[in-house]
């Protein structure tokens, strides 16, 4: 287990009672977490947990709250990171059309377009942008572990036509060379999932997190 989800365990038996003891109180907004030079706020961490719950669409309950506090702050505490090495290698560049689809996903998955979806944010007092920004950090996230893992996403040629040999049937070369680019797209997704994967971890290793 690594050393920020142990710490993070333990802050949960700190902070169980304090951020929500009660589901509409108002709270001061603190320093609740460091990681490295970002600060994560109590504010912050409420934002998170009732988007969570929002756009997967679960009851606002005080038992839904505290079943996400964990969730949502290892989400805040992963993103401070990502966006800290993000900007270490000035990435820029991510899909905004991703970013769109994603954005029309989630309010298709809630019965509503982007303006409904603005408001149901507006109606639990949560921050819209705040919420498009998470996903465009997972977007720069990617660009950034492309940029650097492009060169070693190298496919095996001859299980990729296996495969197709088993696919092939009646087929036509146009759809042959759909099945091939899909396999090759596939499996050159796997190997970047497992870059992040592995390039995260080791910036997790390498960051001090400290809860205030």
């Amino acid at each position: 287990m690594s050393r920020i989800k142990i710490m993070t365990i333990f802050f949960f038996c700190f902070v169980s009672n304090f951020i929500f003891s009660n589901l509409y109180s108002q709270i001061n907004n603190i320093i609740v977490v460091k990681v490295g030079e970002s600060l994560i706020t109590s504010v912050t961490i409420k934002n998170e947990i009732i988007t969570n719950l929002v756009i997967n669409g679960q009851e606002i309950t005080q038992e839904n709250i505290n079943n996400n506090k964990q969730y949502a702050i290892k989400n805040l505490i992963n993103k401070s990171i990502k966006i800290s090495e993000v900007n270490k290698y000035k990435i820029k560049n991510y899909s905004k059309k991703d970013l769109q689809d994603y954005t029309k996903n989630i309010a298709k998955n809630l019965n509503t377009d982007l303006n409904g979806l603005k408001n149901i944010f507006k109606k639990y007092n949560i921050n819209y942008e705040i919420f498009v920004e998470r996903h465009k950090t997972e977007l720069l996230w990617n660009t950034l572990i492309f940029q650097i893992y492009k060169n070693q996403t190298n496919i095996n040629i001859v299980e990729v036509e296996n495969e197709i040999e088993k696919n092939k049937g009646s087929k036509s070369d146009e759809e042959l060379k759909i099945i091939k680019e899909n396999i090759l797209n596939i499996k050159r997704e796997e190997k970047l999932n497992l870059f992040s994967r592995s390039h995260f971890s080791n910036l997790e290793n390498t960051v001090v997190v400290s809860f205030q």
